[in-house]
């Protein structure tokens, strides 16, 4: 973890925290959704030129994970207030990078997030879906308890994030097959729906949409349209203006970050909200036990979680009194 990441998060003592990470292929437009639905709505004023890196090269900007030194301020569904943080990511896939690396970002977005948006372009087809196979393993990549014993499918479910699947550049009807119209998040359950048939093929995509029906019970689905006809603006997307911008685009983003900011909720496990200390504890528990090519335990990762939350009460009650 970096020094001004961990000073940033070790001020966040007194809110309870939210994460929302993007991830997905690279040079698929990450940083740049980043950019759009908070940089530039939270943060940036009119003309400026800050935010998360982007380049219209083949070259990947992002390497490991990044934050934006800012909160937003939401609102739950059940009404309480939480401060959101929002993370972008390496995207997975890249030449120079391996499966492992992939299973690292993957990992660590999935266990810090507490709604987790996968980026991608066109239609969810096989390719798609297969782009996410990632989760076939999770249960093996991630323990719930030290013990060792078999994981409990349900309890390590509810240790994942929301999940966003925002679908990029996207350019067909949503219909069903009798014309009817289709939502974005119907369009997703049609295609996790399991298909018919006895073969080795046809087993092995269906495990992959149970276990993408099973890990993420809270999902949903949202498009977009290519954010400008004229070829040439492609390469300086970041430069434009909303008005230099196709308006469907633009009101798409709209409804997304609307969408996203309704989805919003607390980080917690077993329960217990998440502030920035204990952020940190948690991510440097996971890096640790990536980086020695260990299988990250969210059980032992909580337990660094309250042991530093007990001495940092003790100190802290230890001043007041001496004060």
């Amino acid at each position: 973890m970096g020094e001004e990441a961990e000073e940033f998060l070790k001020a966040l003592t007194d809110t309870k925290l939210g994460v929302v990470a993007v991830c997905g292929k690279y040079r698929t437009g990450k940083s740049y959704l980043m950019n759009k639905l908070f940089v530039e709505t939270y943060f940036r004023p009119t003309g400026a030129k800050s935010g998360f890196q982007v380049s219209p090269t083949i070259n990947a900007c992002t390497k490991g994970l990044w934050l934006w030194k800012r909160v937003i301020k939401a609102e739950t569904a059940g009404g309480s207030e939480v401060s959101l943080i929002v993370v972008d990511t390496e995207g997975l896939g890249a030449y120079d990078e391996d499966e492992n690396h992939d299973a690292k970002i993957f990992l660590l977005a999935l266990l810090l997030s507490s709604l987790l948006i996968y980026n991608s372009v066109g239609t969810i087809d096989e390719n798609a879906l297969n782009s996410l196979s990632l989760v076939i393993n999770l249960s093996k990549q991630i323990q719930l308890r030290a013990d060792g014993k078999q994981e409990d499918p349900e309890a390590l479910a509810k240790m994942f994030p929301s999940f966003l699947w925002v679908l990029r550049d996207f350019a067909l009807k949503l219909v069903d097959t009798d014309g009817n119209t289709l939502s974005p998040k119907q369009y997703l359950e049609s295609a996790l729906r399991e298909q018919k048939g006895c073969s080795e093929a046809t087993e092995s995509k269906n495990r992959l949409r149970r276990l993408l029906s099973h890990f993420f019970p809270e999902r949903d689905c949202c498009t977009l349209v290519r954010p400008t006809e004229q070829e040439k603006n492609l390469q300086a997307l970041i430069s434009l203006p909303d008005s230099d911008l196709r308006q469907e685009f633009v009101q798409q983003m709209a409804k997304l970050r609307q969408k996203v900011m309704t989805k919003a909720r607390v980080k917690s496990i077993n329960g217990h909200a998440l502030n920035g200390p204990m952020l940190i504890e948690l991510a440097n528990s996971y890096i640790k036990a990536l980086n020695e090519g260990q299988v990250p335990v969210i059980e032992n990762a909580w337990t660094n979680v309250q042991k530093f939350e007990q001495e940092r009460a003790y100190k802290a009650a230890q001043n007041y009194y001496l004060q």
